[in-house]
């Protein structure tokens, strides 16, 4: 059995549970630091009571019932760390890395059904998320976490990266990827039976319109700080954002690129002595800020004798571009590439299809119709739908590596290969493209992930209209924009009213 951890707001119960403990058997232990008040040996596991408040049982390694059963007791006295389920799914949106100087902001929402809940309170419980830990610490519990996914249990992760957040007010970029990941689960479950719990970033108008339509459909939700200290959807979406950030981490201070003077980055903190004597080394070095940089934080600037005020535009999310349909499924919760369509602001319209042309200013896509190009299409899709998914013909071209070495209109982008796709660019251009994605994909420019069954002695037996039909398949199930430049493939789209990109 895992650790516990309680918080006592009056010593009278913290005495009520020792004399509890030691009645049943437990053995009084001298505290070994000032912080402790007392320690009961009890079984294999020892309780010990903090100064601060905290009660902490370690981990009954034979699992003793008589530990469960003291923990139960602990239970009553005390009262649940988090708000027990008031819905059959709970539905947690947690970020991390906004106030930090190096990376990316992590948005994860996490889908729960209710009955698991007591099982991963006792997995999340002691998880401290207001302290800085490794990788591996916030690694360990998001295994435990994911072996419960055949059960019901999802999450998704966006990002934000630092470019964005030197950029743009934030607000409504958030607002509308903790819509979009809302929207996502509600395509598996009814609104009603939810309860929501979103830990307050300062919500704008944008994400509050949606949540009270999602209210007045049955949902019940929570709008706090500090929302990971009482309900437990929180809890998890904070670890699970934990981790993906410290994974970035991880990667930054083990890559010799960004090393100065034998220095690392460290936590990526402002406040982290080591990161702040990377950040003078570096800069002192004469070298461009890498990547990762948030160029407009405080620190920074300071460092670079910079004194103007920083001004942030807002983010160029061009709703004008998309249908209405679209919109008005989006703000109820739906959300399918289907629906999809762009509305050109040149000359109106209306078109399931855009294309993709290269010039001497890079990459742009085009109305199909007047060919003029639609400015901030590739921003606004990031943010509303985020998934790509490129056919054989795109990757054995190498067009994603070519565009995010040049004009980047799909960085940042969720890149989805599935397994037909993959089997198909089994040659010499298909993996070179493949190795420059993965290169994007670990310096966080794209997000990189393999879909679908991979079963070559299944693909090999396919004709190309088969093939085709897969790929449209996975577009609808993962929800994706199509990226291809094969003419038969762009007939199929259409006709089962997928959104794509054609490129030339």
């Amino acid at each position: 059995m895992r650790d516990r951890k309680w918080v006592i707001s009056e010593n009278e119960k913290a005495e009520k549970i020792k004399e509890y403990l030691l009645q049943m058997g437990g053995e009084e232990r001298s505290v070994s630091s000032p912080s402790e008040i007392w320690r009961v040996k009890f079984s294999d596991s020892t309780f010990i009571y903090y100064k601060k408040g905290t009660l902490y049982s370690t981990p009954s390694n034979s699992e003793d019932f008589a530990v469960k059963e003291a923990w139960d007791y602990v239970d009553k006295i005390v009262g649940p760390i988090f708000i027990h389920p008031s819905k059959e799914f709970l539905i947690g949106l947690d970020e991390t890395g906004k106030g930090e100087l190096i990376g990316h902001i992590h948005l994860v929402g996490v889908l729960i059904p209710a009955e698991l809940f007591h099982t991963l309170y006792e997995l999340v419980n002691t998880a401290d998320t207001k302290k800085s830990h490794t990788f591996d610490y916030w690694d360990d519990i998001f295994r435990k976490i994911s072996s419960f996914i055949n059960e019901g249990v999802e999450f998704l992760e966006e990002k934000i990266p630092p470019w964005h957040v030197d950029r743009y007010n934030l607000n409504k970029i958030m607002d509308i990827v903790y819509q979009r990941i809302l929207a996502s689960f509600f395509r598996k479950i009814d609104i009603f039976k939810c309860r929501i719990v979103i830990d307050d970033y300062g919500v704008g108008s944008t994400l509050k319109r949606f949540l009270n339509f999602l209210e007045k459909q049955g949902a019940e939700i929570i709008v706090s700080q500090k929302s990971d200290d009482t309900y437990l959807e929180a809890k998890i979406a904070s670890v699970l954002a934990k981790r993906s950030r410290e994974f970035v981490i991880k990667k930054i201070n083990e890559d010799p690129a960004f090393k100065i003077n034998g220095l690392s980055v460290g936590s990526g903190n402002a406040g982290n002595k080591k990161t702040m004597e990377w950040v003078e080394a570096w800069h002192a070095s004469g070298k461009e800020w890498p990547w990762f940089i948030k160029r407009s934080f405080s620190p920074i600037r300071r460092i670079e004798g910079s004194r103007d005020k920083v001004k942030k535009a807002t983010p160029p999310i061009r709703e004008n571009l998309l249908s209405e349909d679209f919109k008005r499924n989006f703000d109820e919760g739906k959300l399918d590439i289907r629906v999809l369509s762009i509305v050109c602001p040149s000359c109106g319209a209306i078109s399931k299809a855009v294309f993709f042309t290269t010039n001497e200013e890079g990459f742009a896509a085009r109305c199909p119709q007047c060919k003029k190009p639609l400015k901030e299409l590739n921003f606004t899709l990031r943010y509303y739908c985020g998934f790509i998914i490129p056919d054989s013909n795109i990757i054995n071209r190498g067009l994603l590596g070519k565009d995010l070495e040049k004009s980047r209109f799909f960085e940042d982008f969720t890149i989805l290969i599935p397994g037909i796709v993959r089997y198909e660019c089994d040659t010499k251009g298909g993996k070179k493209e493949f190795e420059r994605l993965a290169k994007f994909a670990s310096i966080s420019r794209i997000k990189l992930k393999e879909v679908g069954e991979f079963n070559p002695n299944k693909f090999k037996n396919l004709t190309s209209q088969q093939k085709d039909d897969l790929i449209i398949e996975t577009c609808i199930k993962e929800n994706a924009i199509l990226l291809s430049a094969d003419k038969q493939v762009k007939g199929i789209a259409v006709s089962r009213d997928i959104f794509m990109i054609s490129a030339l």
